[in-house]
């Protein structure tokens, strides 16, 4: 237990003292909300005020990047760097690194999350209930392993972090505005609102939205989570098959 917490603390500072992760993870989303309440403030989607209704997007943005770049890219450079061989001739069992690594995924994509949500409810005045945040909690952290699962398919493939950073960029910014998160379907082509719902963000934000907006959960709970769930169990099973402890030669 006590090499647990020692991995466990150890990755966190790594990703503490990644100036980027800081800026992205943690300043970015509170920059976004700030410019959409400028610009997109006065409107209202379906009857629900803009700002109510996008806090739930930038929430699920968030934790989309946060999967595909910082998670992904992270696993990268700890292979570059030589940790994660000097990782596989330790004593600790490959279970508690995995452990670890999703452990400190989910605490800090929670943390991220909790600043967007307090910010928009202290700031912009959008209503926060008890029971909304604690449906919309499952959610979140369900998203969090999905997208998590997806950046280390990434890591597996990536040869190094410069690969990954600019794929998982590709992922995230192609799902940005076609999936619900900051623009209303309601505004996309009909195509893309046909293949929107097959794809992990549209799903965790029909997931996470109805909680924090409503106080309910989602009326298609059960078909988001089964994409979900098949998008989690297939990278989960790609990214233990891709998995290398050091570089290619």
């Amino acid at each position: 237990m006590k090499r647990f917490l020692v991995l466990t603390k150890a990755m966190t500072l790594m990703h503490l003292r990644n100036r980027s992760t800081l800026f992205w993870n943690l300043a970015f989303p509170v920059f976004l909300l700030v410019i959409y309440s400028q610009i997109f403030g006065a409107m209202d989607v379906g009857g629900t005020g803009f700002m109510t209704w996008v806090v739930p997007g930038v929430v699920v943005f968030n934790i989309l990047a946060f999967g595909l770049l910082s998670s992904g890219t992270l696993m990268v450079n700890m292979r570059e760097k030589g940790i994660l061989r000097r990782l596989q001739a330790s004593p600790i069992p490959a279970g508690q690194l995995v452990g670890s690594y999703l452990l400190v995924n989910v605490l800090i994509a929670l943390l991220q999350s909790t600043i967007i949500i307090a910010f928009a409810a202290l700031v912009f005045r959008t209503p926060l209930t008890l029971i909304g945040t604690l449906w919309a909690l499952p959610m979140i952290i369900f998203g969090i392993l999905t997208f998590v699962a997806m950046g280390q398919v990434i890591s597996g493939v990536a040869t190094t972090a410069g690969v990954a950073i600019a794929v998982g960029q590709i992922l995230n910014f192609s799902q940005m505005f076609i999936t619900d998160m900051i623009m209303p379907m309601d505004f996309m082509p009909e195509w893309i609102q046909k293949v929107a719902p097959y794809l992990p963000a549209y799903a965790t934000v029909q997931l996470v939205r109805p909680p924090l907006v409503d106080g309910s959960l989602s009326p298609d709970l059960w078909p988001n989570l089964l994409v979900m769930a098949a998008y989690t169990i297939l990278a989960g099973l790609v990214a233990a098959r891709l998995f290398r402890w050091a570089p290619k030669a």
